[in-house]
């Protein structure tokens, strides 16, 4: 079993319960980069427990959230009746969109890319957003910035979320390109559990390689959702991309 099957479960949500905060923040980010207003079509790949998704649909926008984990999205469902907002969900792999010149823009926020073992299935994944993409229609996409990880030095912090403590360990495969995090969490009330994750960290060079593959041309990167200007030292790499006719 992959990483990614097993990581998306209860513990993940009280991992980052945190991020639900944020969310409205980072929308505002998104949708000043992308420029768009309401109606328009967005799909939220790896739209996890919705928290964007929900943000976008909630301002008017036409939100087509896909994720793998139906424990997520059946988290999402609940949100969106609760609040009573419109919004469709897919439960499906990434690798796999089923969608065609459909969207103004799909957005790939949270480092939830560089998931798989080869560089070819994460290709795939950027062909399946381009394929969904309406001519001129944007992609924005959002990781961890690798520059910023390998410089920053913080290999190893504790953190308390709802009562549970958090040991974070990471570790840089620099022959893999990929970051390592483990999380362990200690709750005196539930067992102790481990989180494993993998991802890989594609240079801006990879990225604008891979998208030069599938018709993407970048037109803005940023080092944060505020709009700062991308360098070695930003936290983040925000990508936006362009469909080619």
């Amino acid at each position: 079993m992959d990483w990614w099957e097993k990581y998306f479960d209860d513990n993940y949500l009280r991992l980052y319960s945190y991020t639900e905060k944020s969310a409205p923040s980072e929308v505002e980010g998104v949708l000043r980069m992308l420029n768009i207003s309401p109606p328009a079509k967005i799909l939220d790949l790896c739209c996890g427990f919705g928290r964007h998704s929900l943000v976008l649909a909630q301002s008017g926008f036409d939100v087509t959230g896909l994720d793998l984990s139906e424990r997520f999205l059946a988290h999402a469902r609940r949100k969106a009746e609760m609040l009573d907002i419109k919004i469709s969900l897919e439960q499906r792999d990434m690798r796999e969109i089923q969608h065609e010149n459909e969207f103004d823009a799909v957005i790939n926020l949270f480092t939830a890319f560089g998931f798989f073992h080869t560089e070819e299935e994460d290709l795939k994944v950027l062909e399946g957003v381009a394929k969904a993409l309406k001519p001129e229609g944007q992609f924005i996409i959002d990781s961890i910035n690798r520059d910023y990880v390998i410089h920053s030095g913080q290999w190893q912090r504790w953190n308390i979320e709802n009562g549970t403590a958090i040991l974070e360990e990471r570790f840089f495969d620099f022959f893999k390109s990929r970051l390592e995090i483990v999380h362990h969490l200690v709750n005196h009330k539930t067992q102790d559990r481990k989180l494993e994750s993998s991802f890989r960290l594609y240079t801006l060079r990879e990225m604008l390689a891979m998208f030069a593959k599938i018709g993407l041309v970048l037109t803005d990167v940023y080092g944060d959702f505020d709009g700062s200007l991308y360098s070695a030292k930003s936290p983040r790499m925000i990508l936006v991309a362009r469909k080619q006719d």
